[in-house]
């Protein structure tokens, strides 16, 4: 395959030992069954992707593998043919030749990219832990070790102040370099690196240099076991796919020869119809025939962070896209209008009430019923350590409370009820929200905000580390709640989604609206208007379908 860069034949990989071969992985919480008996291999220059919906069994796989959870009986680890003892002890995976990349990176963004690839790794093995460190020379080996891997960093910058590709990148080389280390140590080894969802939070332009680092790394021998819900990502670099449905195994195809219907149909187990493939440009085209209500939301020379100037109408029932790059101001525009961006300027006018930006606060915007879905749902989407039932009806809690006293036993039959119509799985109301995954996360947040009627859904990155059937679940919702009258914002870097779900695009460039895109839309198309009004600075409008 075409991803797979200087790695080694499919044929010849497969004739080898794997680098890692796990059999009957089984876990249970409680009653319920996470994962049945899977089995997984990787080979050595191979990338395999594990997919599934969320909730399948992934992360169960993936922190078994970590040394996480202890597997119930009768699992079995190999690493280049050799047992491996299960569970694997905590902290002590790159010992066996496994080294991670967890969704969040694991970095200390207060220090530098040189303190983040050499000091942790230190404190966590304790290897000459109490002996000087030489900087100039500790800089000078990590400038050697992100050569080799083609990656230009300056190593003496903090990490918070990189780019998320680029803090990435420091992610995957550190514990690239970690499986060298362990090859170093047990000739012949191979290692396997396992990257969790790494593309999540990156934008589609940057995502080829995080392709190439993974090829440079299978080009040396190591295998990959890449965990996304990015199609796109596991068709550009995945040899394999692994997919897991109710913590079970139900499939093991080559992706070369699975069309991406076969791929839907495993992770979701629903045959796609006949006219699937062509629901997303029916509904474009029935997009521009909508005729939608009355303006629920305009907005004047709205100015916060990045975003300056920025004017546009949202009427009622329609569903209004802005696209735009990473960092190009596009994302600041919902918070302004939920009244949680300091320092905004404009007028707006929501429903019958008008005022300048500054005089919005959360507590006001929901008053007006505004709602707003945040692209970040673990820093503020959810209080983690709290229920199910009180994250869903937290906004709503007077409304169990008599005489003072909340009535959890009511609170939790509703919160049942609402579970139930937005498909939470487990239906388990006390379960904590760190313990769901995060396309049933994001269903509870979105259930929270639907419980309160809105008359305006201010939307960034909602779908955003969800899997295909949930990203799916919440396409329909929202078509559903703008045929009742729900006005829309939709802020995205995934150009695909505006393209199918969208009636009307804005596009942004550099903190101003360049442009307007009416259906039908093509993701190509948005694409390359954005990267056009992008170079112009967005300072001119691109051209308008009529």
């Amino acid at each position: 395959m075409s991803g797979i860069g200087s790695a080694a034949p499919a044929a010849e990989v497969a004739s080898r030992v794997p680098a890692l071969e796990a059999t009957n992985l089984a876990k249970r919480f409680g009653a319920q069954r996470a994962l049945k008996g899977v089995d997984l291999s990787v080979g050595a220059g191979e990338v395999v992707a594990l997919l599934g919906e969320n909730g399948s069994g992934k992360t169960t796989v993936v922190k078994i593998l970590a040394g996480y959870h202890v597997p119930d009986p009768g699992g079995h680890l190999k690493m280049d043919g050799v047992d491996v003892p299960l569970p694997v002890p905590l902290g002590e995976a790159r010992s066996v030749g496994l080294s991670f990349v967890y969704q969040d990176l694991g970095l200390a963004n207060q220090l530098t990219v040189v303190e983040n690839l050499f000091v942790a790794h230190r404190v966590t093995r304790g290897v000459d832990s109490a002996r000087r460190i030489h900087w100039r020379e500790e800089r000078q080996r990590a400038r050697e070790i992100f050569d080799s891997y083609g990656v230009d960093l300056e190593v003496t910058a903090l990490v918070g102040s990189l780019r998320p590709t680029s803090q990435a990148l420091v992610a995957i080389v550190r514990a690239a370099w970690e499986l060298r280390e362990y090859r170093e140590r047990n000739e012949q080894a191979t290692g396997v690196l396992v990257l969790d969802e790494p593309t999540v939070f990156l934008p589609e332009h940057e995502k080829v240099f995080l392709y190439d680092l993974i090829r440079r790394v299978i080009g040396n021998g190591f295998g990959v076991l890449f965990v996304s819900h990015d199609m796109t990502a596991v068709r550009e670099i995945a040899d394999r796919a692994v997919v897991l449905r109710d913590g079970a195994k139900v499939g093991d195809v080559m992706l070369s020869e699975a069309s991406n219907a076969d791929l839907i149909e495993l992770v979701s187990g629903h045959q796609l119809g006949p006219g699937a493939t062509g629901q997303a440009t029916a509904s474009r085209e029935q997009a521009a025939k909508v005729e939608h209500g009355g303006v629920v939301l305009s907005v004047k020379g709205l100015s916060a962070g990045r975003a300056r100037d920025v004017s546009f109408e949202v009427h009622a029932g329609e569903i209004l896209g802005i696209a735009g790059l990473l960092g190009g101001g596009s994302e600041d525009v919902p918070y302004a209008l939920f009244g949680h961006a300091a320092g905004a300027t404009g007028e707006v006018s929501i429903g019958d009430w008008s005022g300048d930006a500054s005089e919005l606060s959360p507590n006001k915007a929901i008053g007006l019923g505004v709602a707003l879905v945040p692209a970040d749902r673990k820093q503020h989407g959810v209080v983690a350590e709290l229920s199910m039932a009180l994250n869903m009806l937290s906004l709503s809690l007077e409304s169990f409370v008599v005489r003072r006293v909340l009535r959890a036993g009511k609170l939790r039959e509703t919160a049942t009820q609402r579970a139930e119509i937005y498909d939470v799985r487990p239906r388990n109301v006390d379960l904590s929200m760190s313990s769901l995954s995060g396309g049933n996360q994001q269903k509870v947040v979105l259930a929270r905000w639907l419980e309160q009627s809105p008359r305006l859904l201010l939307l960034h990155e909602p779908t955003q580390g969800v899997d295909v059937t949930t990203r799916n679940e919440i396409y329909a919702l929202m078509r559903e709640r703008a045929s009742a009258g729900v006005a829309i914002v939709w802020v995205s870097t995934d150009f695909d989604e505006l393209a199918s779900i969208a009636h009307r695009i804005l596009l942004c460039a550099n903190g101003v609206i360049a442009g307007t895109v009416a259906p039908p839309f093509s993701r190509d198309r948005i694409t390359s208007e954005v990267y056009a009004a992008a170079a112009r600075g967005g300072q001119r409008e691109v051209s308008r379908a009529s």
